[in-house]
This record gives C-alpha cells, sequence and structure tokens, in this order.
C-alpha cells in the first residue's frame, strides 16, 4: 500500500485545482464579455433615445429637417455615432410641413457593430447583423 506523504497530496491538489481552473476559466471569460457588452448595448440605447427624445423636441418646436439632425448629432457627439441615421418626418404625404397639434416623428438607426464591440462573436453571437433603433413622438406646438 503506497504511503502519501503531505507533499505528494499537495502537488495532487496543485494538479486538481489547474485542471478545474482550465475547465471553468472559458465560461468566467464568456460571461465577462458577455457584460460588457450587454453593458455598452444598454448605454447605447440610452444615448439614442435621449437624441431622439432632443430631435422629437426640435421638431415639436418647429424645427427643420436639419435643425432635427443638429440637435441629434449634438447629443450624439461620439464618434462611433456618426453614421447614425436620422429620419425626421415632419411633413405630411402631400410634402407640406404638419400643422400645429399635428404628430411630429424622429426616427434614428445604427448598425450594432458601429457603437458596440461584438465580443461574443467568438462562441457564436454576433451583433454584425443587428440594427438597433429609437422612435419618438410629439406633438407640434
Amino acid at each position: 500500500m503506497p504511503v502519501n506523504t503531505p507533499s505528494q497530496r499537495r502537488a495532487r491538489r496543485a494538479g486538481n485545482l489547474t485542471v478545474e481552473l482550465l475547465l471553468v476559466l472559458p465560461f468566467l471569460v464568456a460571461v465577462l464579455l458577455a457584460v460588457v457588452e450587454l453593458s455598452q448595448l444598454v448605454v447605447t440605447t440610452q444615448r439614442l433615445d435621449a437624441a431622439c427624445a432632443q430631435g422629437t423636441r426640435v421638431a415639436a418646436q418647429g424645427g427643420d429637417e436639419e435643425e432635427v439632425e443638429q440637435a441629434v448629432r449634438r447629443v450624439l457627439a461620439a464618434e462611433s455615432f456618426k453614421n447614425v441615421e436620422v429620419e425626421p418626418l415632419l411633413r405630411d404625404r402631400s410634402g407640406r410641413p404638419l400643422p400645429s397639434g399635428a404628430e411630429v416623428e424622429v426616427r434614428l438607426s445604427l448598425k450594432a457593430t458601429d457603437a458596440v464591440p461584438d465580443l461574443l462573436s467568438v462562441i457564436g453571437f454576433s451583433l454584425r447583423n443587428e440594427k438597433l433603433s429609437a422612435q419618438t413622438v410629439m406633438r407640434k406646438e
């Protein structure tokens, strides 16, 4: 019967710990990447919502398409938002400006990968084909 000395038991425990760490580490890294990506998505969505609300506020106060776009771009001053698409709906079907009391609407859209790092693509969850969007409606004054 082999005798287990304290140094042999320590060496075996250290080997077990290494194997366990190798099994758990990829999962922990994936969770960390998911938390970072999700937090970036939430922050980006909140910024899009704030910019959309500001653009709609300008439109509701009588601003034209150019003024709405400038208001949106002021809120989204970061380089990652340079490709945001701004769609103000300020005219009726015949092309005339909407009257007071009518609903004005501003829509924003942005490719997710333009503002959020695609960290989970290595494990099969990619943002490559996803779009982030925001929409706000207010009555024109």
